[in-house]
């Protein structure tokens, strides 16, 4: 991807191994203190590593010469033309200025450009998440399955859908 500039002042671009050490510190405040943490930060090292291009790239949103957001997406591994959505973050002192979305739209073009039909994303329905799948649903997300006590007593696995079509003005 090339650098893209975007209506809130930053730029995305596709990550580099130099983003690393802010990379790690945005995924790790994204995820801080809960138990859905490593998740990400496996996702982020086959990104920044390209041990798996495919099935993990990371988009940062740069102001400033500093990334304060990142995105961590891929092709689901066995599956033809679908995409995955493995975690978006935002630094605190940059959210509710549109960067997540833009982060996500620009993942979800991305996916759609190398093939996919559909994009899917994972995540606890648990309260410390919410505001990712509030995020996810702005963004064309809907709820296709939820699989109960998946991460503990009470807290299901939600699955959420959205198909990719090239004519699709957000992408």
């Amino acid at each position: 991807m090339t650098d893209r500039p975007t209506a809130s002042g930053v730029t995305l671009r596709t990550a580099t191994n130099d983003d690393r050490a802010r990379l790690l510190q945005l995924v790790s405040e994204g995820a801080g203190g809960t138990a859905y943490r490593e998740l990400p930060l496996y996702f982020l090292r086959l990104a920044l590593d390209r041990r798996m291009d495919a099935e993990s790239r990371a988009l940062v949103a740069v102001r400033g010469g500093a990334p304060v957001g990142c995105v961590l997406y891929g092709a689901v591994a066995g599956a033809v033309g679908t995409g995955r959505l493995h975690f978006i973050t935002v630094a605190r002192d940059a959210r509710r200025e549109g960067i997540g979305r833009q982060l996500c739209t620009a993942a979800v073009s991305d996916l759609s450009t190398r093939g996919a039909r559909s994009a899917i994303a994972e995540l606890p329905d648990d309260a410390v998440v919410a505001a990712g799948h509030h995020l996810l649903a702005r963004c064309g997300f809907s709820e296709a399955a939820r699989i109960p006590d998946y991460y503990r007593d009470g807290v299901a696995l939600i699955v959420l859908h959205r198909p990719l079509l090239p004519s699709d003005p957000s992408i």
